[in-house]
C-alpha cells in the first residue's frame, strides 16, 4: 500500500514537472494581434496588474502581457483569469489549475472546476464533491462537500454533498449569503476534522473577512431566528433576529430585523443602535438611511438622527411622474394624484405644479414658463429640460422656450451640452441652442445611455461615448453611421460571436476578423472559461463547445437555451423545446461592449 501511494505520488510529481517545463519557451513570445480587448483584460489594466489576461493571439490562445502590451507570458491556455497575488487560474483541455507568476504551474490543471484564490486558498471541484486547496496544490479540506466556506483562519462552513456539478464555485471569500437547498451546515476544521456536524439549516456570514462569526438559522423558513454563532459552534448571545445583513467593514455595523423593528450590530455581535427603526439601509461613510414614523433621513454609527424629513412615497406605492435636476417625484399608479410633499426647486427658483395628470414649469414667482401643461418633464436646472407634449417630445430652455421650435417623436436629455433626437424615423443630434449639429439621417447602428446619461454608438470596435470629439469625427462623415454592422456579441477570450448574413447562422471570428469556427448555428454565447455554448440546428440540442468548435464531452447537451436564467416561466404548449429556447435568445439584445 505504501509503495503504491509513493508511486501515485511520484507521478503526480512527473506531471507537474511536465507541466511546467511545458510553460516556457525558448522561442520569441508571440505579439497579441491587435483588436479590442475583452472584459478581463480591460478589468486587469483598471486595476493597474503588472500581469495582463488576454487571449488576443492567433487561435484564440490565451496569455499574459505587461503593461506595454508586451507577452510575458506564452499564450498556451484555453483561458487565463486575473492574477490574486502570485496565482492565476488557467484553463487547459477542459481542466482546470494555477500559475505562478513566471507561467509555471503551481497546481497541475486536473479539476473539473476551480476558483480563484482568497488568501491562499481556492476551491476545487472533484466529481460532485468541493474542496479546498492551498497555492502549492495541498489539500486543506478533503472534497467531501456540497459547499464551503472560511470562517475564521482554522475552520470552515461546509454543507452537506453533492456540490452542484456545471457551477465554477465562487472564492471562498465571495460568497457571503450561501444557500444549499434542503441541505444542513456544519464546521469543520482544517485537515478536514469535524467541529460540529451538519446542524444549520441556513447559514449567512457576518462579514466577508473571517473573523470567526457567522449567524445559522434552525430553520429553513426564510426569516425565522438568526442567532450569531463561534467557530467552534458556540451561540455569541441569546439574541435572534429575522432578518441579518452583512456587517459594512469602515463602519463595523451589520443591519438586523426582528419583529419589524430595525437596528445594527458590530463586529463582535453586540447591538450597536437599538432596533427601534420602521426600516434602516446599509451603512457608508459612517451614516445609514432610515424612516421612522414618517419621517426619514440619516443616522450615525451610534444612532443618532443626522437629517430628518418627511418621508417621501416608496416607489412601489407609485409610479414616476417627474424629475427634478434627477430627483424623481412620484404620483399614483394612475397618475392622477401627486404622492409625497418634498418637492424640490432649481437654484433659480423654477419647480413643477401638478394639476389634472399634467405638469406645468413654473418660475420662481409661480408664473408658467411657458404657459403649457405637460403630460412628463425632467426638468434640469443647468440646462434644456425635456418635456412630453401631446405624445410629442421636446426640450425647454432654462428662460421657458421651446428648443429648435418643435417636438420630436423622441427624445434623450442633454449631457455635456449635446442631445439626440428622432423624427420621421431619422435620428439627430443637437446642441443646447436646438441647433443641429449632425443628421439628420437614417441611423444602422446600436445606441445605449448610461444611467448618468451618457449617449454611446456602436461601432465596429464596440459602443464609443458620444463627446464633442466623436461628434466631430461623425460631422466629417456622417455616412459610417448608416451602414448596418453584423450582429456580433463582444470579444470573449480572443472570440467574438458573429451572425453570417450569407448562412443566417453563428459562428466565432478571431482578431484577425476571420471565421475560426464557421458559421454553423442557430445562436450561441460568449465564451467563458474556454467554451461557449451553442444551437445545433441538425441535433436540436443546446452543446458546450471548445476553442476548436467541437462538443465537450464532458458537458451533458440539452435541449433547452442555457443561457438565461428565467423564473416564473411556462413554455408555451406545442412548441418545441429546442425552438422555444431559440426563440428566447434571439430576444436578447447584442451588445458589443464598450470600445476603449
Amino acid at each position: 500500500m505504501n509503495g503504491c501511494v509513493r508511486l501515485l505520488a511520484g507521478i503526480a510529481i512527473v506531471l507537474a514537472a511536465a507541466l511546467a517545463a511545458r510553460a516556457q519557451s525558448a522561442e520569441p513570445l508571440p505579439a497579441p494581434i491587435p483588436t479590442g480587448p475583452d472584459d478581463l483584460e480591460n478589468a486587469a489594466r483598471a486595476q493597474g496588474a503588472s500581469l495582463i489576461p488576454s487571449c488576443r493571439f492567433a487561435g484564440a490562445r490565451c496569455g499574459y502581457l505587461d503593461r506595454s502590451g508586451k507577452t510575458v507570458i506564452a499564450p498556451q491556455f484555453d483561458w487565463v483569469d486575473l492574477f490574486v497575488g502570485d496565482r492565476a487560474l488557467v484553463g487547459s483541455g477542459g481542466k482546470y489549475g494555477a500559475i505562478d507568476t513566471t507561467g509555471r504551474y503551481a497546481v497541475a490543471p486536473t479539476y473539473a472546476s476551480m476558483s480563484r484564490f482568497d488568501r491562499g486558498l481556492a476551491l476545487v471541484v472533484v466529481g460532485n464533491r468541493l474542496g479546498a486547496i492551498n497555492e502549492d496544490g495541498r489539500a486543506i479540506v478533503p472534497a467531501e462537500h456540497g459547499a464551503i466556506i472560511r470562517i475564521a483562519d482554522e475552520a470552515f462552513l461546509v454543507a452537506e454533498p453533492p456540490y452542484a456539478v456545471g457551477r465554477q464555485p465562487d472564492p471562498l471569500g465571495r460568497n457571503v449569503a450561501p444557500y444549499a437547498y434542503g441541505k444542513r451546515w456544519g464546521i469543520v476544521a482544517s485537515g478536514g476534522s469535524w467541529i460540529v456536524r451538519p446542524s444549520f439549516a441556513q447559514v449567512s456570514m457576518l462579514s466577508e473577512d473571517p473573523i470567526g462569526l457567522f449567524f445559522a438559522s434552525d430553520s429553513m423558513r426564510d426569516n425565522v431566528g438568526w442567532q450569531l454563532i463561534r467557530a467552534d459552534g458556540s451561540p455569541v448571545n441569546t439574541e435572534r433576529f429575522d432578518h441579518v445583513q452583512l456587517i459594512q467593514r469602515a463602519d463595523d455595523r451589520a443591519i438586523v430585523q426582528r419583529g419589524g423593528r430595525w437596528g445594527a450590530v458590530n463586529g463582535k455581535g453586540d447591538i450597536a443602535i437599538d432596533l427601534k427603526f420602521d426600516w434602516l439601509g446599509y451603512f457608508r461613510d459612517g451614516w445609514a438611511p432610515y424612516r421612522l414614523a414618517g419621517r426619514e433621513g440619516r443616522i450615525d454609527r451610534d444612532g443618532n438622527i443626522l437629517s430628518d424629513a418627511v418621508a417621501q412615497p416608496p416607489s412601489w406605492n407609485g409610479k414616476v411622474g417627474a424629475v427634478v435636476d434627477g430627483k424623481l417625484l412620484y404620483t399614483d399608479r394612475a397618475g392622477t394624484v401627486l404622492l409625497g410633499t418634498d418637492h424640490p426647486k432649481c437654484p433659480d427658483g423654477r419647480h413643477l405644479r401638478f394639476e389634472q395628470g399634467n405638469w406645468t414649469i413654473l418660475t420662481a414667482d409661480d408664473t408658467p414658463a411657458p404657459a403649457v401643461a405637460f403630460r412628463y418633464v425632467q426638468l434640469a436646472c443647468n440646462g434644456p429640460s425635456v418635456v412630453q407634449y401631446d405624445n410629442k417630445w421636446g426640450f425647454i430652455s432654462v428662460d421657458g422656450k421651446l428648443l429648435a421650435g418643435r417636438y420630436f417623436d423622441r427624445a434623450q436629455a442633454f449631457h455635456d451640452g449635446i442631445a439626440t433626437i428622432v423624427d420621421n424615423g431619422l435620428w439627430a443630434v443637437i446642441g443646447e441652442d436646438g441647433s443641429p449639429l449632425l443628421g439628420p439621417l437614417k441611423l444602422a447602428r446600436g445606441t445605449a445611455t448610461s444611467g448618468t446619461g451618457v449617449y454611446s454608438i456602436e461601432f465596429e470596435e464596440g459602443y464609443r461615448t458620444l463627446d464633442k470629439a466623436l461628434l466631430a469625427e461623425l460631422v466629417r462623415d456622417p455616412s459610417v453611421l448608416t451602414h448596418r454592422l453584423a450582429p456580433r456579441l463582444p470579444w470573449s477570450e480572443g472570440l467574438a460571436a458573429q451572425l453570417d448574413d450569407k448562412t443566417g447562422r453563428w459562428g466565432f471570428i478571431d482578431a484577425t476578423k476571420n471565421f475560426v469556427i464557421a458559421p454553423q448555428f442557430d445562436a450561441v454565447s460568449p465564451f467563458h472559461r474556454g467554451s461557449a455554448w451553442a444551437a445545433f440546428p441538425d441535433r436540436r440540442e443546446w452543446c458546450s463547445i471548445d476553442k476548436a468548435g467541437n462538443i465537450v464531452s464532458a458537458v451533458q447537451c440539452r435541449c433547452g437555451q442555457p443561457i438565461m436564467r428565467l423564473e416564473h416561466y411556462t413554455p408555451p404548449p406545442n412548441v418545441a423545446c429546442y425552438d422555444d429556447g431559440i426563440r428566447i435568445v434571439r430576444g436578447m439584445p447584442v451588445i458589443r461592449g464598450t470600445a476603449h
